[in-house]
């Protein structure tokens, strides 16, 4: 009998685990479910509590399960896991728990015919709480419910997670607030707390304690009768304040209260564009992610501010001095926009407040060339080139590529007839090749044969100088006075001299007028503008003219009633020349770039396949040229010094004449030829020949 049920519980579990992974319930089958009971719950720092793992079969007989439990562990730890009440009958393996990973395994089989429960217990486990804030209990998508079909079908379709919120236990001394951070549950971008608490007439003292343990007991020394205390520069992260009271005979119970600081902003992110910040697709997708240390991530925000006409038609824009809202999106973001420049403002919030903001250009464009079927080419959705001016062009970029790829085949071709007809005929080669044979004939040498000739390429190459202009600087007083200057949050640092400028941020008063002064630094030249602000204090301007090429300021006050309040800091910005006025259009040095890139790129793809063939054999024949006009130059050089042998030898001759007589005047006047010819070859001979002339005598 236990080799029958060996062998059966043997099978069960070859079932079990050979059975095909992906093989899930028809769509006639009902799904099971996993649960866990209670699903909410509110539990207080260390204590405990008990979750129930269910399974519901939807009607169906099932034999195996697999149920992988996740929960995070800096705020639960599992202290009592209990798989002796449950349904499973055979574990094929053990349940398991990991207080490091977070995790708990449960796999198990029922033996034949299965079981069909709505609501049957697969095990309980004790959590005890270490941390506040809420806690989820997870279970995995890795879960499975096998059917008893002999196929191992998983038919589980829904897994219900628990969800709980983690608590301070309740105050057992003197009651505690705070004006900084009033809500336990809430995070704040303050890092000073100032705390109170309650004294009752018994009471002799306090102590108390400022930690980052959840639950802590204060020493017995009083802190005095003093019923508040002000911790400064805290850390960001969760504090707890742990306090008692002194009554008539001993210490009573402790209060334990949660101060959380996260004063730092998220971490800076970029703004990702796809396909790219310029682009011709209508609805680009937006990325952006971050991360906070401290309190998480609770939001984003994103503006899209035109930053020209046709996107502020594209977006229905009326009003210039209209404030884009900030809404509240989350990555990736896309939507439908028309053609324009804007500029994509995100914030990133975290739960106390404190947010990063990052900006990106974007540029909706048209296709760069557009075929309009019976008219012509458009370009960029501009500038329609129709088909006669279409074929006038293709023949004038002919006879150019023509008339460079003659080039190219003509310099082939003399690269080829020198290589044909040998070095002795080129330019190189030839003057000197002669000069030898002048002398060869006054000296008799038979020395000198061969060929000689260098070919050499120059390369030239330019410089740019780039120029600046030193701006003046302009300094203004104002007086102090109450009312505070505007805060500046929207300004681009740079723009160019065909794009809207925009500015905007928050001010200290509702209703009231913003005056924002612009400053040209080159010509001193200034103009203002005035914006009201709306209930919240918040304001933007945008002006309607463009701005000539330079460096500006801008800087911003705020008058309320009939006070004025000083200048707020200057904000430098840069206004750079990337458009041409003409007429009463202006045309961008981007689509002028655009047309003339075209062209040169079909000019130079066009060059580039005519002249490939040709430069490839004439770098392979001047390859060969070069090694032969090198073996000639050095038997050119042998026969130089074999004539200076000669005229050393009959200078030689001379001189010992000289010793002996006086020389007559036919003599002297061939000494002097011979002195001469002997500069001359010396000159041509050089000092690599010195060195040939040591080897032929070695």
């Amino acid at each position: 009998m236990r080799k029958l049920l060996r062998s059966v519980f043997l099978c069960l579990w070859l079932i079990f685990t050979l059975a095909p992974l992906g093989a899930k319930a028809s769509p006639g089958i009902s799904s099971a479910s996993l649960s866990l009971a209670p699903a909410t719950g509110t539990f207080t720092v260390g204590s405990t509590f008990t979750v129930s793992l269910f399974l519901n079969t939807g009607g169906q007989a099932v034999n195996a399960i697999e149920a992988n439990l996740n929960f995070p562990t800096d705020k639960l730890q599992v202290v009592a896991p209990s798989a002796g009440k449950s349904l499973i009958h055979v574990w094929i393996n053990q349940p398991t728990y990991s207080n490091i990973d977070g995790s708990l395994k449960f796999q198990g089989a029922i033996p034949n015919p299965g079981i069909n429960t709505e609501s049957g217990l697969i095990s309980t486990v004790t959590f005890r709480v270490k941390q506040v804030g809420v806690a989820t209990v997870k279970i995995s998508d890795s879960s499975r419910v096998l059917l008893n079909d002999g196929k191992g079908t998983d038919i589980l379709g829904n897994t219900d997670s628990g969800v709980y919120e983690l608590i301070l236990p309740p105050p057992a001394g003197p009651l505690v607030v705070s004006p900084t951070h009033p809500d336990q549950t809430k995070w704040y971008p303050i890092n000073n707390a100032a705390l109170g608490f309650e004294k009752i007439p018994a009471v002799r003292g306090f102590s108390y304690v400022l930690n980052d343990s959840p639950v802590d007991v204060p020493d017995e020394i009083s802190e005095g009768i003093k019923t508040n205390v002000v911790y400064t520069n805290l850390a960001d992260g969760i504090h707890y304040f742990h306090i008692k009271s002194l009554g008539a005979d001993a210490w009573g119970g402790v209060t334990h209260f949660a101060v959380n600081v996260d004063k730092t902003p998220p971490a800076t992110f970029p703004v990702n564009i796809s396909p790219s910040n310029y682009t011709s697709r209508r609805q680009p997708i937006i990325d952006f992610r971050t991360t906070d240390a401290a309190s998480g991530i609770d939001h984003y925000e994103l503006k899209i501010i035109p930053l020209d006409g046709s996107a502020r038609e594209a977006l229905g824009v009326q009003d210039k001095n209209g404030t884009p809202f900030f809404i509240e999106v989350n990555p990736p973001y896309y939507r439908e926009l028309g053609l324009g420049r804007y500029d994509v403002v995100v914030r990133g919030y975290d739960k106390a407040g404190n947010f990063y903001q990052a900006t990106e250009k974007l540029t909706i464009t048209r296709a760069v060339f557009e075929l309009v079927r019976g008219e012509g080419i458009q370009i960029k959705g501009v500038i329609l080139i129709r088909w006669p001016y279409v074929w006038a062009l293709c023949i004038l970029l002919l006879i150019i590529l023509g008339y460079l790829g003659r080039r190219v085949l003509r310099r082939h071709r003399e690269v080829h007839e020198y290589l044909e007809s040998g070095a002795l005929r080129h330019p190189t080669v030839a003057p000197k090749l002669e000069e030898l044979r002048k002398k060869q004939k006054d000296y008799s040498s038979d020395s000198g044969k061969g060929l000689a000739a260098v070919v050499m390429l120059i390369l030239m190459a330019g410089a740019m100088v780039l120029g600046s202009k030193e701006a003046r600087a302009q300094v203004k007083a104002a007086s102090v006075l109450k009312v505070e200057p505007p805060i500046v949050t929207l300004l681009p640092k740079a723009i160019s001299n065909d794009e809207i400028l925009y500015i905007g941020g928050r001010a200290g008063a509702p209703e009231a007028e913003v005056i924002v002064y612009l400053q040209n630094k080159t010509t001193g030249e200034s103009i203002s503008q005035s914006v009201k602000t709306d209930q919240t204090g918040a304001w933007f301007y945008s002006f309607s003219q463009f701005f000539n090429p330079g460096d500006y300021v801008v800087w911003t006050q705020l008058k309320v009633g009939d006070e004025l309040s000083p200048p707020s800091p200057e904000r430098s910005l840069v206004v750079a020349p990337l458009a041409i006025q003409i007429g009463g259009g202006r045309l961008g040095y981007e689509e002028l770039y655009l047309i003339i890139l075209s062209v040169l790129s079909a000019a130079f793809l066009g060059i580039i396949i005519f002249i490939g063939y040709h430069s490839y054999h004439q770098r392979v024949k001047s390859k060969r040229l070069l090694e032969e006009i090198r073996q000639a130059e050095e038997s050119v050089r042998r026969g130089f010094l074999v004539l200076r042998r000669d005229i050393e030898a009959e200078l030689a001759t001379i001189r010992r004449a000289k010793m002996s007589k006086e020389l007559q005047f036919e003599e002297k006047t061939r000494e002097e030829k011979l002195l001469k010819d002997l500069e001359l070859v010396n000159n041509y001979v050089g000092k690599e020949i010195w060195e040939i002339e040591k080897e032929l005598g070695s």
